[in-house]
Parts: structure tokens; C-alpha cells; sequence
């Protein structure tokens, strides 16, 4: 597996780390990067937290100026730059990208944990984020932004701990995982654990389960984009004429294949595994009476930015949380944004992302 982009800084600690399910990991290992000063006050942090297939590279920086995944979120005029803001992403646990997960090696064992590793949930990964907040001494309130499961991450953090976070910014986020999402996502894990190179998930760079996480990509792509924009793009264009299935192919099957390839070279196939799962487990309501009770000690103020094409977190879902928020006393607002891109508009529109996030942060 190739890397996605080397993180710039690394927090150990030799000290076991309790889980939620009570399990306990000999270790722990955070990568993470910087961005902006931070005041003298410690009162400016901003932290991101990613998706699915993210890392701790957001965005470019002196040490590693190779483009991040959000890059124009921290361009020259945008508001996390311009509002002198000290940024800190930090890669979850359970990644392939420099934080323990499950191709790190078990220093009980001298092996990779594979499948050994404790499934993790939401939880367990804002409290390895809260470790190196601690860590670092940030011990003020701080602004929390990400989309899809780093969106699930917020919610979380706000239910659990309302007094450490002033203000977040939530995309194409739900309140739970629904049972539509739970069914693409268990086909997606199917299609690695049917690859014969799986293993048990004790493959190796020369057997690799390639072909099972390239399937998984290309299913997770075309429920992350939408019909419109496959319609658009790629309509009915050959990019291979001949009509036998094993020869014929169109220019949407070009792409799925290319975005496939890309991700096989950059992800670990377990982590997939793991952090899907994860995200079927979250319901923010679970241990509450609603949604709403479960953020009745809160009062952090809330942008939630929902994308009328995203098929994957509706508006109608977003819509609930937001009233469920209110329900709870909270300041919130709910953007509809107009984009063709699906649910990866909350990483593609990044003009519309700007302009209501730098509303939002200024009218603070």
C-alpha cells in the first residue's frame, strides 16, 4: 500500500489505552499536523477531523507542501487562514496513515494486529483526539470541523464532552447510521472479505486483496457522487466499442476502474473494514430518550451544511438534526448547498463551504 502523504509530526505513549468495549491497546501512536500559531490565550484551535479514507494531511504546510485533501479550505483567503486560526488534524485511530491501526504491529506479539485489532468505534476515536489535545495543552474550548464520518465524530464529542467545544461545523453529517447506508456499506466489506487474498486480513504486499478494495472503492463511488453528475459526465460514451462484457467497456467504467486503482495504491484494505463498521454502529441517540436528549447538557453553536444531490446523507436527515439541536437549546444553522457532486460535494464545493463557514465564524 502507498501512503497518501507522510505525516509531519507523531505523539507516542508506551501507556494502555481502554476502549469502549473494555479492551485495551499496549500503546498508542497519533500522527497529526499544524497549521497557523496558536494564541497566547490557546483559544483559536481548530480541529479537523476527517473521513473515511482521510488522513492528517488536510492541507499543505512548510514541512510537507504536497496538496491536502481539503487544500482550498486553508487557500490564501480562506476564513481558516484569514481568521487566525492554529488548525490540528489528526489522523483516527484505526487509519493506515501513521496512527495505530490495524497494520501497525501488536508490540506484545512483533506482528501486525490484522484482524486482532479491537473493533473500535466513534468513541474510542475522539478520545485518542482528546489525548493529544491534552498532550499538546490545548485545555480551551475549540471549534471542531469535518464532513461525513468526521461529521459523526463531532456529534459524538459534543454528546460526550459539550464543555470542550465552542462551535462546529458539521457536512453531510446524520444523527445515525441508517439501514440503507448499513446495507451499501456491508457490500462494500463484502467485496474485500470475498477477495482470496484477504486472508483472514493477514495479506502481504505480495498478496495482496487488491481486487476486493478496488470493488469497494468503486461501489463507495458511485454512491458518493450522483446520477446527475454520471449522467453528465460520462452519459453513454464507449470507451471501448465492442459489445462482448469481457471486451466492451463504457467511459463511466474507465473511471470506476482508475478510482479503484488509485485507492488500492493508498489504502489499507482492514482499516476500510474497521472504520466501516464504525460508522454503522453510530446512532447519536443510542443511551438517550432522542437525538435531542442526547445534547441537553450542550451549548455549542452549530452549522450543519447539507447537499441537495447527496443521496447517502439526505437533506430530510440533516434536516432532523437540526431540529433535534434546536429541541436541546442549541444555536444552530442549517445551509442547503446546490451541487451535482453528491455526498463529495462536502469535499469538491469548497467556495460554498467558505463563504458559509466564514459567515458563521465571524458572526461569533
Amino acid at each position: 500500500m502507498g501512503t497518501q502523504s507522510l505525516p509531519t509530526k507523531k505523539w507516542s505513549t508506551s501507556e494502555s489505552f481502554a476502549l469502549q468495549n473494555g479492551e485495551f491497546l499496549p500503546g498508542l501512536e497519533i500522527a497529526y499536523e499544524t497549521w497557523g500559531e496558536l494564541s497566547a490565550e490557546g483559544d483559536n484551535v481548530v480541529v479537523v477531523l476527517h473521513a473515511l479514507s482521510g488522513s492528517s494531511h488536510a492541507f499543505a504546510s512548510a514541512e510537507n507542501p504536497d496538496p491536502g485533501w481539503w487544500e482550498a479550505l486553508y487557500g490564501e483567503e480562506a476564513p481558516l487562514r484569514t481568521g487566525g486560526f492554529h488548525v490540528i488534524c489528526a489522523n483516527i485511530i484505526g487509519s493506515c496513515y501513521g496512527t495505530t491501526g490495524p497494520s501497525s504491529i501488536n508490540p506484545i506479539t512483533e506482528t501486525p494486529y490484522a484482524t486482532g485489532f479491537p473493533q473500535i468505534t466513534l468513541r474510542d476515536m475522539i478520545e485518542t483526539q482528546r489525548l493529544l489535545l491534552k498532550e499538546l495543552g490545548i485545555d480551551k474550548p475549540v471549534t471542531l470541523l469535518g464532513g461525513s464520518m468526521g461529521g459523526m465524530l463531532i456529534l459524538e464529542w459534543m454528546s460526550q464532552y459539550p464543555e470542550e467545544i465552542s462551535q462546529a461545523i458539521c457536512l453531510a453529517t446524520p444523527p445515525r447510521s441508517e439501514g440503507f447506508t448499513i446495507a451499501l456499506r456491508s457490500v462494500q466489506r463484502d467485496a474485500i472479505l470475498s477477495d482470496p487474498n484477504y486472508n483472514k486480513g493477514l495479506y502481504d504486499e505480495e498478496n495482496f486483496p487488491g481486487a476486493g478494495l478496488s470493488l469497494a472503492r468503486k461501489i463507495g463511488m458511485i454512491t458518493y457522487r450522483s446520477p446527475g453528475e454520471f449522467n453528465d459526465r460520462f452519459g453513454r460514451d464507449v470507451k471501448d466499442p465492442r459489445s462482448h462484457f469481457l471486451e466492451g467497456c463504457y467511459e463511466v467504467q474507465s473511471y470506476l476502474d482508475h478510482q479503484g486503482k488509485k485507492f488500492v495504491a493508498r489504502f489499507d484494505p482492514n482499516t476500510y473494514l474497521y472504520f466501516s463498521r464504525a460508522m454503522d454502529l453510530f446512532d447519536i441517540a443510542a443511551g438517550h430518550d432522542s437525538v435531542a436528549a442526547a445534547f441537553r447538557d450542550c451549548s455549542t453553536r452549530v452549522l450543519l451544511l447539507s447537499i441537495d444531490s447527496d443521496f447517502l446523507v439526505p437533506t430530510t436527515h440533516m434536516a432532523e438534526l437540526s431540529e433535534a439541536l434546536a429541541e436541546a437549546g442549541l444555536e444552530v444553522e442549517l445551509q442547503l448547498m446546490e451541487s451535482r457532486y453528491g455526498h463529495d460535494a462536502f469535499l469538491l464545493e469548497t467556495d460554498q463551504i467558505n463563504r458559509h463557514m466564514g459567515n458563521f465564524l465571524q458572526s461569533s
